[in-house]
């Protein structure tokens, strides 16, 4: 994916900034995982200890979106056809 300049610094600021709400360092957190550019690996690393639960977690979860956006895969998440046969 590609994204204009203006957004990069705005998604990689915006999680660290513990004046903004958590649902937004959130969200934030999560478009770094879609962004999947190796730029992001670091931060959400760090971040993946925040002291707030949805931030931290949000952070686990882009980074395991990032892994499954390098290994190619079609469908971050998907379910096997078998579950539960």
């Amino acid at each position: 994916m590609h994204f204009p300049t203006p957004v990069w610094p705005l998604c990689c600021n915006m999680p660290q900034d513990t004046s903004e709400h958590a649902m937004v360092r959130h969200e934030a957190a999560e478009a770094l995982g879609a962004i999947a550019q190796p730029e992001c690996v670091a931060l959400l690393q760090q971040l993946a200890s925040d002291p707030e639960p949805v931030v931290a977690h949000s952070c686990v979860v882009a980074l395991d979106m990032l892994e499954s956006e390098r290994a190619g895969e079609f469908e971050y998440a998907a379910m096997p056809q078998d579950v539960g046969a």
